[in-house]
């Protein structure tokens, strides 16, 4: 039995005479028209996301994969959109001070509250809670020695740096800590961020895409998943209005955020309470996952399934920036799309069908919060405990020839295992995560399907480069900065699309791996994730 880095050199040398390339032209032409002003940014329940499901659907249906709802390739979802009103209101309410008012946009932003059209919270005390943690398993409770009960509680974003990457990650997900602050009895939440925060998240931005509103998919009851009633109007502070919360506390704000970070700083109550009115408006709309399904040929791998999943929709219409007002969404996310419909083509252009059947899943709101792939992880439309693996595209930055990838989540399967037999084959370098502080690992589609038990793996292009001199951490960090997120994220940026190729060819061959050996995916032996959530399947 042929083992380690000959299986993944057998199967590129394989895959290379079956013809089963990947050409930069093609992922080129699907973006052409993925991420065109005629799609109007693909936002989740647009005419322009209609247009884009109905191509990817079409190309899978071309390329030989069938239907893998039912009888149809969409998995449409209900959702109640909200939409926050300019008129929100935040007034901080210091013990000996006047009173702060702020309006929406200016201080503080929301994306309203999916439960209730108007809500006030009258003079509820703050109380501070670190990065609003609690995790026992790790030795670390930021609600400590407090009690928040019918309280505000003010939190920052992130989650401890002494953690591991991944388990920062998960820590750092909002609607978990919006989970803990409820099992705490709190009454409202209100987010905060640190200097770097928002040097990586810029104010406007942010407030131009909340004031986009939210989505969640709803449940059988008509009311809408991961919304807790006690607190589920919430709102971020801007850096200056967190400054001024902080005013009377006896320590400066530079001050609050060094013991954040050094670990020192412990659970009080501030000198100030708060006010918080939301006005949203509600919409009932609908918008669907695509999905396609190869049958496996193993007469029993075949019911096992390995979902290959890239999110389809992107942000929509905005206020104008430079003038724009589409985000394209070419390289968020029309290039993960264009990936996964490549993959599918190569998989159909095989002599032999993989033992293993691959669902083929682009998603819907990823962008408000991966609501699509939440969605398709608790309704899937196979059982959940027959899919034992996920591997996700997201957001090729195919701005620069690299020689590495990042695998996201190596340590917490063998997924990972398989990743680097590929790279070493295809003779790429394996590098670390550079961006810890983005927690990018539950800030796509892999994450709901961690959640679920299942083995995931996240995998982008690295930053060595080919040439050795470009510095592309810098030029991805000015892009992530300046682009990401706007609709300057269009085709007019200079694209390597060979580099779409590459990293497509690379999910490609694990996913032959992962699809063709007879063990399936399995955790990392005392991995946390595998821990978890690995029993809940």
């Amino acid at each position: 039995m042929i083992k380690g880095i000959a299986v993944a050199a057998v199967l590129l040398i394989t895959a290379a005479a079956n013809g089963e390339e990947f050409s930069a032209e093609a992922i080129r032409g699907h973006m052409r028209f993925l991420a065109s002003d005629l799609l109007e940014g693909r936002g989740t329940g647009t005419r322009g996301y209609e247009l884009a499901a109905a191509y990817v659907s079409a190309q899978l249906e071309a390329a030989g994969i069938a239907p893998g709802a039912g009888t149809s390739y969409y998995q449409t979802i209900p959702f109640r959109k909200t939409m926050p009103s300019r008129d929100s209101e935040l007034t901080l309410l210091p013990d000996n001070g006047r009173p702060i008012r702020f309006r929406f946009g200016e201080g503080f932003a929301t994306t309203g509250d999916p439960l209730y059209p108007e809500k006030s919270l009258l003079a509820g005390r703050v109380v501070l809670v670190g990065y609003g943690v609690t995790a026992p398993e790790l030795g670390h409770d930021d609600y400590a020695g407090v009690d928040v009960r019918q309280k505000i509680v003010a939190y920052f974003s992130g989650a401890p740096a002494k953690f591991a990457n991944t388990v920062r990650a998960h820590y750092s997900s909002s609607l978990l800590k919006i989970e803990n602050a409820s099992a705490h009895g709190a009454a409202g939440v209100i987010v905060l961020n640190t200097r770097a925060d928002a040097q990586r998240v810029p104010w406007d931005r942010r407030v131009r895409q909340n004031k986009l509103g939210s989505m969640h998919w709803l449940k059988e009851d008509g009311q809408p998943h991961a919304a807790l009633a006690d607190v589920s109007h919430t709102v971020t502070l801007s850096v200056g209005a967190t400054e001024m919360l902080f005013a009377n506390s006896g320590r400066t704000y530079d001050q609050i955020v060094s013991e954040l970070e050094s670990g020192t700083l412990r659970a009080a109550e501030l000198p100030v309470r708060a006010s918080i009115q939301l006005s949203s408006a509600h919409e009932r709309v609908q918008s669907p996952n695509v999905v396609g399904v190869l049958q496996g040929s193993d007469p029993k791998l075949r019911n096992e399934y390995l979902v290959i999943s890239s999110h389809l929709d992107h942000l929509g219409v905005s206020d104008p920036v430079n003038g724009d007002t589409i985000n394209n969404g070419a390289l968020d996310n029309a290039s993960g799309i264009a990936a996964l419909l490549e993959i599918a083509r190569a998989f159909t252009s095989r002599p032999a069908r993989p033992r293993r059947s691959i669902i083929f899943l682009a998603t819907t709101a990823e962008e408000k919060g991966l609501r699509g792939a939440d969605y398709f992880a608790n309704n899937p439309t196979v059982p959940i405990r027959q899919v034992v693996g996920n591997i996700n595209i997201d957001q090729i930055l195919m701005l620069h020839a690299v020689r590495d990838v990042v695998p996201l989540g190596m340590e917490v399967s063998d997924l990972g295992v398989m990743a680097r037999k590929v790279a070493a084959a295809m003779n790429l370098e394996i590098s670390p995560e550079p961006y810890p502080d983005e927690v990018i690992f539950v800030r796509s589609d892999q994450y709901p399907f961690v959640k679920a038990g299942v083995p995931a793996l996240y995998a982008n292009l690295g930053y060595k480069p080919v040439d050795g001199k470009t510095d592309v951490l810098a030029a991805n960090l000015t892009w992530f900065r300046t682009i990401y997120h706007s609709p300057q994220d269009d085709l007019g940026q200079n694209i390597d699309y060979s580099m779409g190729a590459l990293l497509a060819k690379f999910n490609y061959l694990v996913a032959v791996e992962a699809a063709n050996r007879t063990a399936p995916p399995a955790w990392t032996p005392g991995n946390y994730f595998g821990e978890k959530f690995g029993r809940r399947r």
